[in-house]
């Protein structure tokens, strides 16, 4: 027997100046592996017979101003810190989509997302937008650093995942985690002179189960 519950956390704001807009969205569900067992089955660890709960949060409103050059293209980095606190003795897992079938950024006109993906990102190009996770997937161990308006950063990104494809992971664990755990997802835009200033935005949501 399975029971889950799910739980809208809290609305969040990246932003692009050339001004970007992400609204992160996240989301936290419970679930209960051995809530149809007998109490002399299933591991429970610190939970009582399937009551392992999870709870999800994000650190807020998020700043990616980028100002383009004549003639070049520039890159803004900024990071979200997603915290997991759960008493789940067999881990959890936090996955990240956008939240429609759509991942290009909308305002003036659109931003696009990267092409690359989490097995396989790449170099962010003039235009496009994306995210990645040091030490997980393809990423790469980084360590990412935030930029405003810089160079073209040498760290890869990948697309967010459309809603109706594949997460992208941004941490999983088989065992428990002690007290709380902070995750840095880091966003990257970048922007040439010919982008139309104004306010881009798109809608992200996180996931956080029990495993």
């Amino acid at each position: 027997m399975l029971q889950a519950a799910i739980a809208k956390v809290r609305t969040n704001y990246l932003t692009l100046a050339v001004a970007i807009l992400v609204t992160v969205i996240t989301w936290a569900l419970l679930a209960h592996p051995a809530a149809g067992m007998n109490y002399s089955a299933g591991t429970y660890g610190t939970c009582q017979y399937g009551s392992c709960g999870i709870s999800l949060t994000t650190s807020g409103s998020l700043s990616a101003d980028v100002t383009p050059a004549a003639g070049s293209t520039k890159c803004t980095v900024n990071n979200d810190i997603v915290t997991v606190t759960t008493d789940s003795s067999t881990g959890y897992t936090v996955t990240l989509t956008d939240t429609d079938t759509t991942n290009t950024l909308v305002g003036p006109t659109t931003i696009a997302a990267s092409s690359a993906t989490p097995a396989s990102p790449a170099v962010l190009t003039a235009n496009t937008w994306g995210y990645r996770v040091d030490s997980i997937a393809g990423f790469g161990a980084g360590p990412t650093s935030s930029a405003s308006s810089g160079a073209i950063p040498s760290e890869t990104y990948a697309g967010v995942p459309i809603s109706s494809g594949t997460p992208g992971t941004i941490r999983t664990t088989s065992v428990a985690d002690t007290g709380t755990v902070n995750t840095s997802v880091w966003y990257g835009v970048c922007a040439s002179s010919s982008l139309a200033s104004g306010s881009y935005t798109d809608n992200v949501t996180y996931t956080a189960v029990t495993n």
